[in-house]
């Protein structure tokens, strides 16, 4: 029969009696249970190690790691980035191209309160902000860009008084030209405008002149100064016209006064034209062989010939504009951001630097429309709308789309959504008017806006019946008065392209054309009636292409 033994059994024996091995099985019993009580406390240690190693949802190994995950998030976002819409020291916003095939860039927003302790925000399209981290101790955004610096006139500033700007008063080959029922005298000025100038504005014209025939009455006759056309002679119409009144029949000097002409580039040329204003007898006008641009019409104007060798005996009077300085427009591109973020008080603070792949511009609102696509449909600010609207509400025409260029076909485009542009805003535009008559091709902007209270900037590029093109760039004072603020004629006939730049600080708009500088010219904001907050494309009962507009406006100056 087999006997079971428990080690309370086995102990009792011992305890009872068991002979002379009864000592050394109770040693043997000592050490056992000693060698157990150490394994057991080994095993509570070891244990107690793997539980404090187990991340804690609030612990600071959990919230390093948290941190991490966020950090790498907002880097592999922002490293793509393609425009910054907005952008603080605890704040950026931005878009990264496409991601869903809607053919819309995708617009991600990162926020922080400010205040320890805060929530972490990303907020992905238009869906409500997620709370990516609690609690977030810091958050700081640094940004380290790349400026690029345009530099440009000051404002300028016409002469407060006249000077003799061309003087064709030499008495050498003296000859006369009659003024008769058709017969139609003038003179062709160029200006090329000295250093430090970029606008010439004519204010009065001197010739002599005589009656053709003694008699007792006057004589009266009608000086107009129009453009002059590539083939430097007279075309379409009177800018301002004059009344003179020829008293004698000898030759004396008399003076046509021209106070609303606009300012005209350097280069640019006008012509003097001085026709019969009444049906008796003409008027004899003097002209010398020492100069050339003499004009003759044996039609009434209708065609023109130039001189080379003999000009009208005269003096024009006028006033420059001129710059006393210069005025720079940074560009910012963001090349990286440098980003510092603490979870919690007790945790390491991350700081990392994120490389921006794009060097996207740093601005408050930036429109652009390449029209090799529907720009009603185009989205560079990710906000899942077309960035451009036609004018009336209507559908865009894509049929309008040939080759990358817009044909107007009486459409205008506008910028969405509103804007003041009340920052420095650039504006590109490359254009061209294909049709004689009307207003050409036209780009308008109220900018500086604040409540009622704007500026207004005109630009019309009109084809002209010689084939070329003239800008005209104008501004308002009030709804009903426009005033230009300088004519560029000449222009070939092909696409323009138009540069301005719009400084609120200086209240001024600083034009270039073809990468060539026409100055800086003041603007004055008004109260007006007029509420619109677009940038407008479009054309004034002509016909007229675009193939590139792009307005970029600035982050606030610091």
């Amino acid at each position: 029969m087999k006997r079971s033994c428990t080690l309370q059994s086995y102990v009792a024996t011992v305890a009872s009696g068991g002979g002379p091995r009864r000592g050394m099985l109770l040693m043997e019993l000592v050490v056992a249970l000693l060698v157990s009580s150490i394994i057991i406390a080994g095993l509570h240690a070891s244990l107690a190690i793997s539980v404090r190693s187990i991340p804690d949802s609030d612990g600071s190994t959990a919230s390093a790691l948290r941190g991490t995950r966020i950090a790498d998030q907002l880097a592999t976002e922002l490293e793509t980035a393609v425009h910054i819409t907005e952008r603080s020291a605890t704040t950026i916003g931005f878009t990264v191209p496409d991601r869903d095939g809607d053919g819309f860039a995708e617009r991600i927003r990162y926020a922080w309160t400010g205040t320890p302790g805060g929530p972490l925000t990303r907020q992905y399209n238009g869906s409500t902000p997620l709370t990516i981290a609690d609690d977030v101790e810091r958050f700081s955004l640094t940004p380290n860009f790349q400026s690029v610096a345009e530099t440009y006139p000051s404002v300028g500033i016409e002469d407060t008084y006249e000077s003799l700007l061309i003087d064709r008063s030499a008495t050498s080959g003296l000859g006369n030209n009659e003024i008769k029922s058709d017969d139609w005298v003038g003179q062709h000025y160029a200006m090329t405008l000295p250093a430090g100038a970029y606008t010439w504005r004519p204010t009065r014209v001197q010739f002599r002149a005589q009656k053709s025939s003694f008699s007792f009455f006057y004589r009266t006759i009608r000086a107009q100064m129009l453009p002059a056309s590539i083939n430097l002679t007279p075309y379409g119409s009177s800018d301002e016209q004059e009344t003179v009144y020829v008293l004698l029949s000898s030759y004396e000097w008399y003076e046509a006064r021209f106070d609303e002409l606009a300012p005209h580039a350097s280069g640019a040329a006008l012509c003097l034209v001085l026709d019969r204003n009444q049906s008796n007898s003409g008027v004899d006008l003097q002209s010398t062989s020492d100069a050339s641009g003499l004009l003759k019409s044996s039609n009434g104007g209708t065609t023109w010939s130039y001189n080379n060798g003999t000009s009208l005996v005269s003096r024009l009077y006028g006033k420059l504009t001129r710059a006393s300085g210069s005025l720079s427009l940074s560009s910012n591109y963001l090349t990286s951001m440098d980003v510092t973020m603490r979870m919690k008080p007790n945790t390491p603070t991350l700081n990392w630097t994120i490389a921006c792949l794009n060097h996207p511009e740093l601005l408050s609102n930036k429109w652009e429309a390449t029209f090799d696509q529907n720009p009603t449909t185009m989205d560079v600010n990710g906000d899942a709308a077309g960035d451009w609207i036609v004018g009336d509400g209507d559908t865009f025409d894509v049929d309008s789309l040939v080759d990358g260029v817009w044909r107007t076909n009486g459409t205008q485009l506008k910028t969405t959504p509103d804007c003041d542009f009340d920052t420095p805003t650039v504006v590109d535009v490359k254009f061209q008017n294909t049709s004689v008559g009307g207003n050409g091709a036209t780009f308008k902007i109220n900018p500086f806006r604040s409540g009622a209270t704007c500026a207004a900037v005109l630009a019309s590029l009109t084809k002209q019946s010689d084939g070329s093109q003239t800008l005209t760039l104008a501004t308002k004072s009030s709804d009903a008065n426009t005033r230009t603020l300088i004519k560029v004629p000449g222009l070939p006939n092909q696409p323009v392209y138009l540069h301005l730049i719009l400084d609120p600080d200086a209240s001024s708009v600083s034009v270039s054309i073809d990468e060539v500088q026409y100055g800086t010219y003041a603007l004055s904001p008004f109260k007006s009636t007029d509420a619109n907050r677009s940038a407008c494309l479009g054309a004034d009962a002509s016909d007229a292409e675009f193939s590139y507009a792009r307005v970029r406006v600035m982050e606030p100056r610091p």
